[in-house]
């Protein structure tokens, strides 16, 4: 494997010396950043809103981005959200079969829900009361990826607008609004690991200005049959674990937009059935052991422009989570004790921002939130042999925050972002988050920036409040929020308005980490508290774009080191290198698209002090855009290899787990010619 990992450091190191080549013509100057729509997909500047809650270019943004299209999710078969991100710059991926995680810059601490992202959905925080977690990104995130128009991803800290958990990304998805949609649309997907999923979509102009976006699917999917050395004894079927790694569920989604109006409402729940719960000891393939979740909201969101200089944005919204999980362990003196958890958030929100239009000198934006928590419930019971109430809490919170953010052009060249929230939290306390950002456009192709900022997560109701009479865990309501500290520095380059280049440098200081530590001397009882401090920093470099009329794609490399230093080692599943090669060629008349990515990760250590070694791992794809006036399909095969690694995973019972092997899925899509 080291051989392998070596070859393939070389064979990207060398394709990014070619592709650097190649781009150091000199930069088309012009008299202005390129206008969208002005040419192809690579020859316009894509746009971003959620990084200063407005629409400006990447080189304006006061923040490193990139964006995910809706045509790189056709090309490269992007499923589901995290098959997207893990595409992206730095990015990385680990899965243990109950949930996917998502890890930047080193960052990704095994068991963690990814707390410390942020995920919104058109604006909206996709964040939960209870355990705060951002960490749907297979099917259970709720919105298909058909609905997609891109990906925004905003590295570094964002509590200076958004508030708790926006410490290393925020991702902003933004949906297609219903006159971007075709009338009607059905998709039909089918994979070897057992998928099954179809959708259908609709959009209807319903006159007098409004139009309606709908779309509903269902997925059931039967999964793999999976080996645990573990678990490999006769009394638990030598380590394998058949049908029971399945899932099931639904997402529902609208969009209705008139005048000034838009109503967004997302639906869904999945069902999983778990071979192995990674943090508990259950008993080992038990078709009993599963959990339920999902996230459903409704916002309706005003924006309107008041006159040329200032714009008004106001939304208010309701969301829902809950969760189900049935968990079957061997009760003393034979027989299965069937334990279950419940947990149900409610809150309602809203927002209003305003942005004015400074003449010959910037813009100034200003805003306020409030967040009262209806229900913030937790409940554990054993229902059998013998029925007991082991937790039940209810512990609501009430936020409000203000904002500011000025935006200041000091000259043609110069321009300065600051931004600064206050929060107030009724049950942690008050945080101040500011930021700051230097921008220095050296031509209208070149910029320079240089940011800080500074960042919070307030704990979870989990982390603070859950006990279950103290058998496993101990509460601790004086728990404090975590902070980080960010600097960064970044070089942005456009070539002849088709090649992006960019460097970056950055370094978090984190403090107040929340971790589960030992809460006495048997090991068996624990206690969140704020004990860990961790730094991380790194560089990371890009080049993407269209290298010739048939070739479009791009190759990032990642160094990163993210270490604990009171234990002066780097911390679980912290690839040192993160490497990214993905190209797309049309095959006929450029509705035949051949693409294929690939990603190599050093090695990682787990949670038990194990190392893994690192991996290079690539897909191919095959798609259509316009063949058939009506239908178009997507093939593709992942791990195109198969090469056999594990992933790092958070618990008691596993340290690690095998990732998945060679994949093949069909996608079949039927569509109006509209």
């Amino acid at each position: 494997m080291n051989g392998l990992s070596l070859a393939w450091q070389a064979r990207v190191v060398a394709l990014a010396g070619l592709l650097a080549a190649a781009a150091a013509a000199p930069a088309q100057e012009s008299t202005g950043v390129p206008r969208p729509g002005t040419g192809g997909l690579f020859d316009e500047m894509p746009v971003v809103e959620a990084a200063s809650l407005h629409a400006q270019t990447l080189q304006e943004a006061p923040a490193n981005v990139t964006i995910i299209t809706d045509e790189d999710i056709r090309k490269y078969g992007y499923r589901t959200l995290g098959d997207a991100l893990a595409g992206a710059r730095g990015f990385y991926l680990t899965a243990d079969h109950v949930y996917e995680y998502v890890g930047l810059r080193g960052f990704s601490l095994p068991g963690d829900l990814n707390t410390r992202f942020l995920v919104m959905i058109d604006g909206h925080a996709m964040t939960d009361i209870i355990y705060n977690q951002n960490g749907f990104f297979g099917q259970d995130f709720g919105l298909d990826m058909d609905l997609v128009k891109r990906i925004e991803i905003i590295r570094g800290p964002a509590s200076a607008l958004y508030g708790s958990n926006g410490i290393f990304c925020t991702v902003n998805i933004v949906t297609k609004a219903p006159v971007e949609h075709p009338a009607g649309r059905v998709s039909t997907e089918t994979g070897s690991f057992g998928e099954k999923k179809i959708q259908a979509a609709s959009s209807v102009n319903l006159g007098h200005g409004a139009n309606l976006l709908v779309s509903l699917s269902a997925f059931n999917n039967s999964g793999q049959t999976l080996y645990y050395p573990e678990f490999d004894t006769p009394q638990t079927g030598n380590g394998w674990a058949r049908g029971v790694d399945g899932e099931r569920g639904y997402h529902a989604f609208a969009n209705l937009v008139w005048h000034n109006w838009s109503v967004v409402a997302n639906l869904s729940t999945r069902q999983k059935n778990v071979p192995v719960v990674p943090w508990s000891p259950t008993i080992f393939a038990d078709r009993g052991t599963k959990l339920q979740d999902g996230h459903d909201f409704v916002e309706a969101r005003y924006s309107r422009d008041l006159g040329v200089s200032n714009r008004l944005q106001w939304r208010i919204y309701y969301d829902r989570y809950q969760f189900k999980g049935r968990y079957d362990y061997a009760a003393e003196g034979g027989g299965i004790e069937d334990v279950r958890d419940f947990a149900q958030g409610d809150w309602a929100g809203s927002q209003v921002t305003f942005r004015h239009q400074w003449p010959r000198f910037g813009a100034l934006t200003v805003g306020a939130e409030f967040i009262g928590e209806m229900r913030n419930l937790q409940k554990t019971d054993i229902v059998s042999p013998v029925a007991e109430n082991l937790a039940f809490i209810e512990k609501q919170d009430f936020r409000g925050s203000v904002f500011g953010q000025q935006e200041l052009d000091l000259s043609r060249r110069w321009k300065v972002d600051l931004g600064l929230r206050y929060d107030r939290s009724y049950r942690y306390g008050a945080d101040l988050s500011p930021r700051a950002a230097l921008l220095f456009r050296q031509s209208p192709a070149t910029v320079y920036k240089v940011l800080w900022g500074r960042a919070f997560r307030n704990p979870t109701a989990f982390e603070a409040y859950w006990t279950d009479q103290g058998q496993s865990q101990v509460p601790n309501p004086g728990l404090q929020p975590e902070h980080a500290d960010t600097w960064e520095a970044s070089w942005e380059r456009l070539v002849k308005q088709r090649i992006n280049l960019v460097a970056t440098a950055y370094r978090y200081d984190l403090r107040g980490l929340i971790e589960a530590v030992p809460a006495d001397n048997t090991g068996l009882l624990y206690q969140y508290r704020n004990v860990a401090e961790s730094q991380a920093y790194g560089a990371e470099f890009e080049i993407h774009g269209r290298f010739s009329e048939r070739v479009e794609g791009g190759t990032s490399f990642a160094m990163q080191h993210t270490e604990d230093p009171g234990l002066g080692m780097a911390v679980p599943n912290s690839p040192g290198r993160v490497a990214k090669l993905r190209l797309a060629v049309p095959l006929w008349r450029r509705r035949v698209f051949l693409a294929s990515d690939w990603q190599y990760l050093s090695a990682r250590s787990t949670l038990a002090g194990n190392r893994l070694p690192g991996v290079a791992v690539g897909g191919m794809h095959v798609s259509t855009a316009g063949l058939n006036p009506n239908f178009d399909l997507q093939l593709g095969v992942g791990n195109v290899l198969n090469h056999r690694y594990e992933d790092p995973v958070g618990g008691l019972v596993i340290d690690q787990i095998l990732a998945d092997g060679r994949s093949v899925y069909l996608k079949l899509i039927w569509h109006t010619r509209d």
